[in-house]
């Protein structure tokens, strides 16, 4: 097995380098990273429907899609992930779960954090969720992949997934919220996350045979690179994958209540409903029909609607309280 620290902090990357691995390398494979503030999404999920788009265009957080299911998480500085990636021996899902968070719970069971494996893929302590895992498969091989959140921003981890479900019409996989706590909370004196990585590579290395330390190559970077600017680092992926559902939304301004719905299809308006008791000079047809077949992203209807009066259409809405509520997820 070889085991590898990621030189990465960008998620992109990170993500990339679990599918190279699992696609490039022969041996067993146990990967640390640390990703700078982000939010990672399920394979199968509506990524619109999972994140709080306002706050994360204001935080300039990224948004990657992985290659596993399960559902949204956000990572930052104080989060460590791990990630083996082994022959796949035709075992249970949940033999797998318990086989690769074995070695994470004898690091903490040692530094006296009681965690446990509860639910269908979580580790927690006293009831918070500390980590969550997630899989996927090949023909031969099987990547498995964990959170550790060890000193992470909970406001944070909060507000960048704060979703209202209502919004949206769909068949995509919701997360499921669970309450979370961090592991340094629990810790009888200080450690630091390189420290906590360094105690897990160590345990992992005695663990499993033929282990040794292995440091990504110029070669393997450059592959990892060219893989983000292909895929991981696109709208298309991040966005797009998920093929149609519907957003819906109501505000109030001083011209009255409007309903919008939006039916999109990969990421592209395909209809629009504006419905209200507002008052208007211009029919709201002119308006939907501006919207039809734009991408569902913020700098592009913000650019397709600079030169419309918004108060033509709606008395008494400004253009930047229209686009806040096209792109409200709260």
């Amino acid at each position: 097995m070889k085991c590898i620290m990621s030189p990465f902090t960008l998620c992109y990357e990170n993500i990339a380098a679990e599918e190279y691995l699992l696609n490039n390398m022969n041996e067993d494979i146990f990967l640390l990273y640390i990703n700078e503030p982000c939010i990672i999404v399920g394979k199968n999920q509506n990524t619109y429907s999972e994140i709080n788009q306002n706050y994360v265009r204001q935080h300039h957080l990224p948004v990657v899609r992985r290659m596993s299911g399960g559902g949204a998480v956000y990572h930052d500085l104080g989060n460590l992930n791990f990630c083996f990636i082994a022959d796949n021996k035709g075992k249970e899902i949940d033999a797998v779960f318990r086989e690769y968070t074995n070695p994470v719970l004898d690091v903490l069971h040692n530094l006296g954090v009681p965690a446990e494996f509860t639910g269908r893929n979580d580790l927690s302590v006293n009831g918070k969720k500390i980590s969550g895992n997630a899989q996927y498969y090949t023909s031969s091989k099987v990547l498995h992949h964990g959170t550790m959140l060890f000193d992470s921003d909970i406001q944070s981890i909060a507000a960048s997934l704060n979703v209202s479900e209502e919004k949206f019409i769909d068949k995509a996989v919701k997360s499921v919220r669970s309450r979370v706590g961090n592991i340094s909370d629990y810790l009888d004196s200080p450690l630091s996350i390189q420290e906590l990585s360094k105690l897990i590579t160590n345990h992992v290395m005695s663990s499993f045979s033929d282990c040794e330390i292995y440091s990504l190559s110029q070669e393997d970077m450059n592959s990892i690179k060219k893989l983000v600017e292909r895929k991981y680092a696109t709208h298309e992926w991040n966005y797009n994958a998920f093929s149609e559902f519907t957003f819906k939304n109501t505000l109030k301004c001083s011209g009255g209540n409007v309903e919008l719905r939006l039916n999109l299809n990969k990421g592209i308006i395909n209809n629009v409903n504006i419905y209200g008791d507002f008052f208007g000079k211009k029919d709201i047809k002119e308006l939907e029909s501006l919207l039809i077949n734009k991408p569902y992203d913020f700098t592009v209807i913000e650019k397709t609607l600079s030169s419309v009066d918004m108060d033509d259409y709606i008395s008494g809405l400004s253009l930047s309280q229209f686009l806040q509520n096209i792109f409200d997820f709260n």
